[in-house]
């Protein structure tokens, strides 16, 4: 068993040194193809993990109309808190707020009558969800009407919303025409060799070689090329993460940005490089050639 294992292994490592040039190529595309992907599902994972972390930065404040009953108060929280997307409701009664400020600012507020109307400040579970949460907010009666009555960073939203969206769409196009031409490549560095090993073949077959013991070097060169190809994006996308990371130290010494897990990306990389790979290899070797 040990011995048929490393027949197979040697014969696939025998092609990938015959056929470098393409090896190379199939190698260099399929990490460009995985570099791109792989950056650009690390900047959504990024982008995603700070969408979320908005709602703890921010908050909706709601405004309520003047005269509100304390038991159209309590009515407005408890239908707040039934909202979808809604986490948290915090009553800022207009006395504790105005108190606040009158001593922080004694002068400023010194003979002033308080100003400010009774309001709520709502966190969200998911920052998405601000838009459509504000608008059933405002249908509410006891809340002041306008866009003063809810406020929140709707900018904000919208422009982390729209980056999500069109790294989606750049990297599902960008990274999958590159990964179909890696697959190319693969495709025809493994049908390369059958062709050019078809006299060897035909002599396995002659003498009894099964048709797995033929085809498994090929899969093999396969997944090789795809593993290859995932560890060279893996350190593409290092060398990338420093790189901006020394740009960000380089423009605040406040600014940083979280570890980059190089080994659990890398690894990611380098087992869907070798699925593919091995799936590539094994359509290019699936009809069974035919020898005069």
């Amino acid at each position: 068993m040990i011995d048929r294992l490393s027949f197979l292994t040697g014969e696939a490592l025998t092609a990938l040194r015959r056929n470098y040039t393409m090896t190379f190529a199939a190698i260099i595309t399929a990490a460009v193809s995985l570099f791109l992907i792989g950056g650009l599902g690390y900047v959504y994972m990024r982008t995603t993990e700070y969408a979320r972390s908005l709602t703890g930065r921010f908050e909706m404040r709601v405004i309520l109309k003047d005269g509100t009953t304390p038991a159209q108060i309590s009515d407005t929280a408890n239908t707040i808190r039934l909202i979808e997307g809604v986490k948290e409701v915090f009553w800022i009664p207009k006395e504790k707020a105005w108190a606040r400020d009158k001593s922080k600012f004694p002068d400023l507020t010194e003979g002033v009558e308080n100003p400010y109307p009774d309001a709520f400040k709502v966190t969200l579970t998911d920052v998405h969800g601000g838009e459509l949460i504000a608008t059933k907010i405002h249908s509410l009666p006891a809340v002041a009407s306008g866009d003063e009555g809810v406020q929140y960073l709707k900018d904000v939203q919208r422009f982390v919303d729209d980056g999500l969206h069109t790294l989606r769409w750049v990297g599902g196009a960008v990274g999958g025409l590159l990964f179909v031409a890696a697959g190319l490549l693969i495709y025809n560095a493994i049908r390369l060799t059958v062709l050019a090993r078809r006299l060897e073949i035909r002599v396995m077959q002659l003498v009894g070689a099964s048709r797995f013991t033929i085809r498994v070097p090929f899969l093999i060169e396969g997944i090789v090329q795809g593993a290859l190809g995932g560890l060279v994006a893996g350190g593409l996308l290092l060398l990338a993460n420093n790189a901006f990371a020394a740009f960000l130290v380089s423009r605040s010494a406040f600014a940083s940005l979280p570890p980059f897990p190089f080994w659990q990306l890398t690894s990611i990389l380098c087992a869907c490089g070798a699925l593919y790979g091995f799936l590539c290899s094994n359509l290019a070797v699936h009809t069974p050639l035919k020898f005069r």
